[in-house]
């Protein structure tokens, strides 16, 4: 019996002890519980950016903006190297001909000094003696005397003249050799770069021939342009709501591309072969060439100018409310911007250069007009 009560006595303190510790441990695992949910959270956090991103990196639009971007790039740094390399041949032109002009002044120098050291060397001072000695007075004494003094201050400002010369040529010659080696690098520069864009359009040209072959590629290429396309309409509605809305152009719209009249393809529904089906082309395409102008088709304000997906580089113009409708316009592919945004541009003056930036398999120009936001026959609007 006493044995019984004893174990029950230690069942009885275990039990109690059990019952401290228990809510202890209990908050302790919830604490820990809770940590594993945050950082699981923010692990799935950084995993739906990290699918967000290879997602971009896969899409179509994303591949060609990410290569644009790059040929962009390649081709301010072709043109840099051009620029440098007609300021270095320009330099070294007139280097070269800096130094034949120095060396023909020098070499004349060179005779009449060597004539006079000549000269000095037959007659020596006898001859300065003689002439002052033939002095019929001291006027002609003094006279004579200065005459001399003249020549011996003539032939050393010719020695010094001399020295400054040679000393300049050395230095002209030692500036046309830099000059020649930076050119040869630039040149060489220049070539490497050209190269790189060679093979960066080429790249280009793969992933828009991989697009027209496959059909699934070329549906998803125009899902995201259809995409891109909403997107700038909300943009737009967006950007001319914060406007003051007053009317800056006529409604009346000049041809955006000058050097042609050219339509290479239409506004409207448009069939393609690979999809089986008939899609909305925005605007139109103006088939103009490499870095022609383009004009601000009616006058208003910039309110985009940068890269867009599938529309490359890309300006809109806000021209305001005309008769009680937000107009706008939007000049796609460009290969240069000649203004920015908040530019107040008027009808006909030039805004950018065409290019064949974004979904584009060759320079021309890609012209829309909005109302609304929305895209509307271009073609109803031009004069």
């Amino acid at each position: 019996m006493k044995n019984y009560k004893r174990s029950f006595a230690i069942i009885l303190s275990l039990l109690l002890l059990i019952g401290l510790i228990f809510p202890a441990w209990a908050d302790e695992l919830d604490e820990k519980q809770q940590k594993l949910q945050d950082v699981s959270k923010q692990i799935n956090q950084q995993q739906s950016k990290l699918d967000q991103a290879k997602k971009k990196e896969k899409s179509i639009m994303g591949q060609l903006q990410s290569l644009e971007q790059n040929m962009i790039k390649t081709e301010k740094e072709i043109a840099a190297l051009g620029q440098r390399v007609d300021f270095l041949e320009s330099n070294i032109e007139q280097t070269e001909n800096d130094i034949k002009k120095l060396e023909e002044k020098l070499a004349l120098q060179s005779d009449t000094l060597g004539e006079r050291l000549v000269f000095i060397y037959e007659k020596g001072n006898v001859s300065y003696l003689e002439v002052l000695l033939a002095s019929t007075d001291l006027q002609d004494f003094l006279t004579r005397y200065d005459m001399l003094n003249l020549i011996v201050n003539q032939d050393v400002e010719l020695i010094e003249s001399i020295n400054r010369q040679k000393t300049e040529l050395d230095m002209k010659k030692s500036s046309l050799e830099v000059n020649k080696k930076e050119l040869e690098g630039a040149q060489k520069s220049q070539e490497s770069k050209k190269e790189q864009l060679g093979s960066q359009r080429g790249e280009k040209t793969e992933i828009l021939d991989s697009v027209r072959q496959e059909k699934s590629q070329y549906q998803k290429a125009l899902e995201e342009l259809e995409q891109a396309s909403n997107e700038l309409e909300a943009m737009i509605k967006k950007l001319q709501a914060g406007s003051s809305g007053t009317q800056q152009g006529t409604g009346t719209y000049t041809w955006p591309a000058p050097s042609t009249k050219v339509i290479t393809s239409p506004y409207g529904m448009r069939y393609h072969p690979i999809l089986k089906t008939r899609k909305l082309h925005t605007g139109v395409d103006i088939g103009a060439s490499q870095g022609a102008t383009i004009v601000a088709a009616d006058s208003g304000t910039v309110i985009y100018a940068g890269w867009m997906t599938g529309y490359g580089q890309v300006t809109v113009i806000d021209h305001g409310l005309v008769n009680g409708k937000g107009m706008s316009t939007l000049y796609a592919h460009q290969s240069a911007f000649l203004v920015k945004v908040g530019t107040k541009v008027t009808k006909g003056q030039a805004i950018g250069k065409v290019g064949s930036t974004g979904w584009s398999t060759g320079p021309h120009l890609h012209f829309e007009v909005r109302v609304n936001g929305t895209p509307v026959n271009p073609m109803s609007y031009i004069q």
